[in-house]
C-alpha cells in the first residue's frame, strides 16, 4: 500500500511576500534579490522553479547551482500559496457555470484576487474594468470574474503540471 499524499506546507510570510510578486509578474518571474535560503526552502516545497537559457526547466538540484542569468519563477503550486485560505475556498468553490463569483464572496477577497491577476471586474457589456466600480457611497458596479489565470490556478494547483 503506497503512503497517502501530503498536503503542501503552509508558505511563511516572507514566501508569501516573494510569490505574490511573482504572481503579478508578466512571466511569473520572482525578484532577483530573494535569498539563497529562501530560494531554497521555496523550490524544496514545489513553490519555483528554475529554467536553462534554453527554456529546459532544470531539476530542484541542477537550479541551485546553475549560474546562467535565468529567473526564478513561480509553479502552480507557489500561486496556491500565496493564497488566503478564504482565497483559495473562493477561487474554487464559489463561481459559478460563467466564471462569476458568487454573492458569498467577499469584496476584500474578490479585490485580492484581482490584484494577482485570478479575478477581473467586468460590466454589463463583458468589458474589463479596473475595479468593482463602487465609490464608497454605492456599492460596486461590476461583478468580478475569474480570469483564466485564476481557472488554470484552480485547476492545476494540485498536480502541479510541471512535476
Amino acid at each position: 500500500m503506497s503512503p497517502a499524499p501530503t498536503a503542501p506546507r503552509q508558505a511563511t510570510a516572507t514566501e508569501v511576500r516573494h510569490l505574490k510578486t511573482a504572481s503579478v509578474h508578466q512571466n511569473g518571474e520572482l525578484h532577483p534579490r530573494v535569498t539563497s535560503r529562501v530560494l531554497k526552502a521555496m523550490l524544496d516545497a514545489g513553490f519555483i522553479y528554475r529554467e536553462d537559457s534554453d527554456g529546459y526547466r532544470l531539476s530542484d538540484a541542477e537550479a541551485l547551482v546553475y549560474t546562467g542569468n535565468t529567473t526564478w519563477r513561480i509553479t502552480w503550486a507557489g500561486r496556491r500559496a500565496a493564497l488566503s485560505a478564504a482565497q483559495w475556498r473562493d477561487l474554487t468553490e464559489r463561481v459559478d457555470a460563467s466564471g462569476a463569483f458568487t454573492t458569498k464572496v467577499h469584496w476584500v477577497t474578490r479585490n485580492g484576487l484581482a490584484e494577482l491577476g485570478l479575478a477581473e471586474y467586468r460590466d454589463d457589456q463583458g468589458a474589463v474594468q479596473p475595479d468593482d466600480g463602487g465609490s464608497g457611497v454605492h456599492g460596486p458596479r461590476f461583478q468580478a470574474f475569474r480570469t483564466e489565470l485564476g481557472c488554470r490556478v484552480a485547476q492545476l494547483a494540485e498536480a502541479d503540471e510541471f512535476k
